[in-house]
């Protein structure tokens, strides 16, 4: 009987040491938080990634309309210049998937527009007098003024593109953005070659 009792007073004693006891409580706290801290730190790094991109490739579209759209004439050479040049935009990023496409548009009197010519950087270019496979709204056009457009589109794999499936459902992003702008000098843009 006296050794149950002793048993027991020893098992109390150190059930009471046990939970005093907090050394060890940081250490599984830790272990629980750790896989969201991991979480969180790659959906803000993919999250600055996206963000970095797709201000690019609005400067992307926007640069390439602007330039071209600066002269009343220009050789295929010096605009395959232009699009390689506004390429860089989109360094430090690769930029084997970016595609630039600029093209003249132009504008009938029912506010139709065809392509009048087009250049491609990493694409087809559209063609020549075929409806644009993007949408101009009727509110900017006029009649007889051709209208330059440029479609870039992108796709971003970034580290953690990966680990996030599971929550965003993709394993990629893409990004495509349009810039418009109207010729400044006169109210077409001749292409010509080398």
């Amino acid at each position: 009987m006296r050794g149950l009792r002793y048993f027991t007073l020893r098992c109390k004693t150190r059930l009471r040491r046990l939970q005093a006891d907090r050394s060890g409580i940081s250490a599984v706290e830790f272990a629980l938080i750790l896989p969201i801290i991991i979480v969180l730190i790659a959906a803000s790094e993919d999250f600055g990634q996206a963000l970095m991109v797709d201000r690019r490739m609005s400067q992307i579209s926007s640069t390439t309309t602007d330039l071209t759209a600066q002269q009343g004439s220009w050789t295929t050479s010096n605009l395959d210049a232009i699009l390689s040049g506004t390429s860089t935009i989109i360094q430090p990023f690769p930029n084997g998937s970016l595609t630039i496409v600029v093209a003249a548009l132009n504008v009938d009197a029912s506010l139709n527009t065809t392509v009048a010519w087009s250049r491609g950087y990493n694409a087809s270019s559209w063609a020549v007098g075929s409806k644009p496979p993007i949408t101009v709204s009727k509110t900017i056009l006029q009649s007889g003024v051709q209208m330059i457009v440029a479609q870039a589109t992108y796709s971003l794999t970034t580290p953690f593109a990966s680990l996030l499936k599971p929550v965003t459902g993709l394993s990629s992003y893409t990004y495509s953005r349009t810039g418009i702008n109207r010729p400044r000098v006169s109210n077409t843009i001749t292409l010509t070659g080398s």
